[in-house]
């Protein structure tokens, strides 16, 4: 047998090595793809407010309002040339349940709330700085017309 014999044999082995190597990665590379298309769940949120870069804003509305209707203005939450205004003229409001309240743009939240027998909605202007105990203070309170289409 020749060196060149010898040598075609031994490619002709190791081809066969590495033919094997290479089936055994796919079917493995194969199995473990989609056992993980298989085996991933997953979750579908519908609601729009933690997408929403300002969640904490919706809650300082919240707090800021009660606390104006309470009649108690709270100083973390509110700011205090509303304060100095509501010692002057007091906010009666009372809320009875808040039916809605959302952000509407940047630094403005809308809350819709049911007095008495009446329906009332205020747009809530924010101020946001970093010194504030929670980023954002109430600085403007207008009552709105409610709109028939929400």
């Amino acid at each position: 047998m020749s060196a060149y014999d010898q040598a075609e044999t031994v490619f002709k082995q190791e081809n066969k090595k590495l033919k094997l190597i290479i089936a055994i990665t796919l079917l493995v590379s194969t199995v473990l793809t989609i056992s993980n298309f298989i085996g991933r769940s997953y979750f579908i949120y519908k609601g729009k407010s933690i997408f929403e870069e300002r969640l904490l804003s919706v809650e300082i509305c919240k707090l800021a309002i009660e606390s104006i209707a309470a009649g108690d203005p709270n100083p973390y939450v509110v700011s205090d040339a509303i304060i100095d205004i509501l010692e002057k003229d007091p906010f009666d409001v009372p809320i009875d349940k808040i039916l809605k309240l959302e952000s509407i743009e940047r630094d403005h939240c809308r809350v819709i709330l049911k007095s008495g027998q009446e329906l009332i909605s205020f747009k809530i202007g924010l101020e946001g700085s970093l010194l504030y105990p929670f980023n954002y203070k109430l600085k403007q309170l207008d009552e709105t017309r409610i709109q028939e289409n929400m």
